[in-house]
């Protein structure tokens, strides 16, 4: 993607929304980092930075938030602040794209996420009068339907603004959420339980399907054996949250857990596990489960 750069744009030294200390590299403040990465897009700056667009970004913006999330897993503070400042490179360095482009900057990007909170914490920053926690996420919601209602198209949906290219996991929870907010919801938790119980007795019967064994008539067959999948799958994140808890998070709980116990049967076994029976291998896994729970609880 072409661009057309110019010094007044891309220099710091030019800038009036940056501090004297951008001049500094050691310096600390977060007009000193803007400053830098704007030095960096200069016409005279890095040809890797330069050459960036909001697409090329999209990879190493996932990346980071995917290692910050690591990181909290881990409750590593010192990785933390690492992996949020990469974080936040991505965030700046996406900015001075913008800026380069004549559409917005940091300092725009910091006003609008300013003025949101403001807007939608009226109980801090107005009269509004909360009881509780629930009460401000109730309201949050409120405040932002009323926006959306503001721009609303005639098309528009209460799904819409999740994106599709969120993890299934957060998104499901996420479309679920919003369905509930607006009164889709189950009496009750056996009620999800019993649609489970369903969902799982069409999968059953989607896998015994005949048509599986007939070339022409297998592709439709097997989606609709993942479809089943995918609805066993929806119905769990459902019953996540009637329990208040993060579908996405208890997964990486029970990876982490699978991680640790595998490991330990590869430390506790003289031989490669590939070449251990199905029986030695249960045997294994069922010390590894006594050894590791002794160990970290898990």
């Amino acid at each position: 993607m072409e661009k057309t750069h110019s010094t007044e744009e891309s220099d710091p030294k030019s800038d009036p929304k940056l501090d004297s200390s951008s001049d500094n590299p050691s310096g600390g403040s977060l007009n000193t980092f803007v400053g830098t990465i704007a030095r960096l897009r200069a016409p005279d700056g890095c040809p890797w930075d330069r050459e960036q667009t909001h697409k090329t970004l999209a990879r190493y913006l996932l990346e980071e938030t995917y290692e910050v999330l690591d990181a909290i897993h881990q409750e590593d503070p010192k990785k933390l602040k690492e992996e949020l400042g990469d974080l936040l490179l991505q965030i700046v360095l996406n900015a001075q794209v913008a800026k380069d482009d004549g559409h917005f900057d940091m300092e725009d990007v910091a006003a609008a996420i300013n003025a949101k909170m403001i807007r939608r914490h009226p109980h801090v920053f107005a009269d509004t009068k909360v009881k509780d926690a629930q009460e401000v996420v109730s309201n949050w919601q409120e405040i932002k339907e009323q926006e959306k209602r503001e721009s609303k198209t005639e098309d528009a949906s209460a799904l819409d603004g999740i994106p599709k290219s969120m993890p299934a996991l957060m998104q499901a929870l996420k479309v679920s959420e919003k369905a509930v907010h607006e009164g889709f919801e189950w009496h009750r938790e056996s009620d999800v339980w019993d649609k489970l119980y369903s969902e799982i007795a069409e999968l059953k019967e989607a896998i015994s399907n005949p048509d599986l064994e007939e070339p022409l008539k297998a592709p439709a067959a097997r989606n609709e054996i993942a479809l089943e999948f995918g609805d066993i799958l929806f119905c769990l994140v459902n019953l996540t949250r009637w329990h208040a808890l993060d579908p996405e998070q208890c997964l990486l709980l029970t990876i982490d857990k699978f991680r640790t116990r595998y490991r330990a049967m590869e430390k506790m076994s003289a031989a490669p596990l590939r070449t251990l029976s199905k029986d030695a291998l249960n045997d294994l896994w069922e010390e590894a489960k006594i050894t590791t729970k002794k160990v970290t609880g898990k």
